[in-house]
């Protein structure tokens, strides 16, 4: 469906919010611009820019290579590091959660969160520096996971 996030429609309103189950990385967000392949293509233009630019000296297009070797290893370390903060805060948000008396599980970092009938949508978002959980009343009935 387009415009939603992890099945459920952008017009749906959590049943329950679970605010600051876990703290964010203090790092930027994973996003398209400092994802270590997008790093990388930049870093290679403008190198190949340095190479091709008349009165520059001429190792600038490797020192910058060099340098965007280094930013690049740091942008894929900022995003192991968020993905592993995510599935903490996963954790978590399962625990918080089952504290309250709501059954949410966690499967290959997909959340779900079961009531008697039903399989219902739970989200993980990020802001404010805090992970926050948002369980939906959304879902799909057991019937149909069992066939």
């Amino acid at each position: 469906m387009i415009g939603s996030v992890w099945g459920r429609s952008p017009s749906a309103a959590p049943v329950r919010v679970f605010a600051d189950v876990a703290q964010v990385p203090r790092t930027p967000a994973p996003r398209w611009w400092n994802h270590p392949v997008a790093v990388m293509y930049m870093v290679v233009l403008c190198a190949a820019v340095c190479f091709v630019v008349p009165g520059l000296p001429a190792l600038t297009g490797p020192a910058v290579m060099v340098a965007g070797v280094g930013l690049a290893s740091v942008a894929e370390l900022n995003h192991r590091r968020w993905a592993a903060d995510r599935a903490h805060a996963a954790e978590e948000a399962v625990w918080v959660a089952a504290q309250s008396g709501y059954h949410v599980e966690s499967a290959d970092g997909i959340l779900c969160w079961r009531d008697a009938e039903q399989a219902r949508t739970a989200t993980l978002e990020h802001r404010e520096g805090w992970w926050h959980l948002s369980l939906f009343g959304t879902g799909t009935s057991t019937v149909d996971d069992a066939r």
